[in-house]
């Protein structure tokens, strides 16, 4: 099977190389054109240079993580190979060079892939209550005759929870689907859906997440409760791999350094150091340590590779990604994913002191950092 990659940045696009699989090993060569570009898409596990690449440490089953971030994890994962299956394909006989057909020109971020397997829809109304039915129908392993547009709404967004991609109007009161162009009053957002086992108030509290967040000086994206008939709220976070002028290429952490997030592969100097390496960018290493302390503090131990994302802005050069992911999480045994001074658990102030110092962040920095951080939770009702 070949797929052909295409970068569609900021409007410009142009091709990228091919991707081949051939039994179990994949190969992906860049383009000549693209050579001379100089746009460096993942510098670290695939350098803008020619011959034919081939990543045989199979971290993400043969893929170069450039690709594997177009991969959603947990419930968009299930809802490409539930659409293989029905199209003839064992779980056995699916590829990642299937699944990234099956996306298409819809990954999030900026890279496209063609022949794609699915076209996009036209313009059509979301009713968030009844989606939610046949969302917790495909959880629960029924089939859902919506599955062809549940897996257009998802896009390609990563996490496990259920959630779609969508426009919403500016008054946040219609949201709709479809299209390759954001019609004008409407912004590109993700809005996730609660599982049954969830409480109630799942939605809401990842909303004051977000707000306690914004607060304590991390950068977050425009974020709304999304009210449903049954009491759930529908968290919603405005996209930033989307812009009035197109597409942003972003790679997170996990594919840049091919470290899985399905495992504790990462501790916050190595982010740190990661940040300062990508960015050069001293305001973005301190937002790194202040997203540390947020998530010590705050008790979010979902804290893997894959929560952590740059940005390639229209100069080519790398920024941190506003936040995502930020909720309670009582982490494997209660142990952050991301481990702080060589310690998943009784992290204590001088533990994000001293880590902080290895970017060189002084430590009355990092004392504000943390003073910041509980006043915004503290205003918020967030307690650990």
């Amino acid at each position: 099977m070949k797929l052909n990659v295409f970068l569609n940045l900021y409007g410009s696009r142009q091709e990228v190389g091919l991707l081949h699989q051939d039994n179990q090993r994949i190969f992906f060569e860049y383009a000549p054109a693209f050579l001379k570009s100089g746009i460096e898409l993942s510098p670290f596990k695939l350098p803008l240079k020619s011959g034919v690449f081939e990543e045989r440490s199979h971290v993400f089953g043969g893929l170069f993580g450039l690709f594997n971030d177009s991969l959603p994890d947990g419930w968009g994962c299930l809802l490409l190979d539930r659409k293989l299956r029905k199209m003839g394909k064992s779980y056995a006989e699916i590829t990642p060079l299937d699944r990234l057909s099956l996306i298409g020109i819809n990954p999030m971020g900026a890279l496209e892939y063609e022949p794609a397997a699915g076209n996009p829809d036209q313009y059509g109304d979301i009713e968030l209550d009844s989606l939610s039915g046949e969302v917790d129908r495909i959880l629960d392993g029924e089939d859902s005759l919506v599955l062809d547009e549940l897996l257009k709404l998802n896009g390609s967004s990563g996490g496990a929870r259920p959630k779609i991609v969508a426009y919403v109007s500016d008054n946040r009161k219609h949201i709709i689907h479809g299209g390759k162009d954001i019609p004008e009053g409407y912004t590109p957002w993700i809005i996730k859906f609660s599982e049954k086992r969830d409480p109630l108030t799942s939605g809401e509290l990842e909303y004051r997440y977000s707000l306690a967040a914004k607060e304590a000086g991390i950068t977050m994206p425009e974020t709304h409760i999304f009210p449903m008939k049954d009491g759930r709220g529908c968290f919603g976070v405005k996209r930033f791999d989307r812009t009035f002028k197109g597409k942003v290429h972003t790679h997170t952490a996990c594919g840049l350094l091919h470290a899985s997030h399905r495992f504790a592969s990462l501790d916050y100097e190595n982010l740190l150091k990661l940040t300062w390496i990508l960015t050069r960018n001293h305001t973005d290493v301190a937002e790194m340590a202040r997203r540390m302390i947020f998530n010590i503090k705050s008790g979010n131990k979902d804290d893997h590779s894959k929560n952590f994302s740059f940005l390639l802005n229209e100069k080519h050069q790398w920024r941190l990604a506003p936040a995502y992911d930020l909720t309670p999480s009582a982490g494997l045994n209660g142990e952050q994913t991301c481990m702080v001074n060589g310690k998943g658990c009784n992290i204590t102030d001088a533990d994000l002191i001293k880590t902080a110092a290895t970017a060189n962040i002084p430590e009355t920095e990092s004392k504000d950092m943390i003073e910041a951080v509980n006043a915004a939770l503290f205003r918020h009702n967030i307690l650990h």
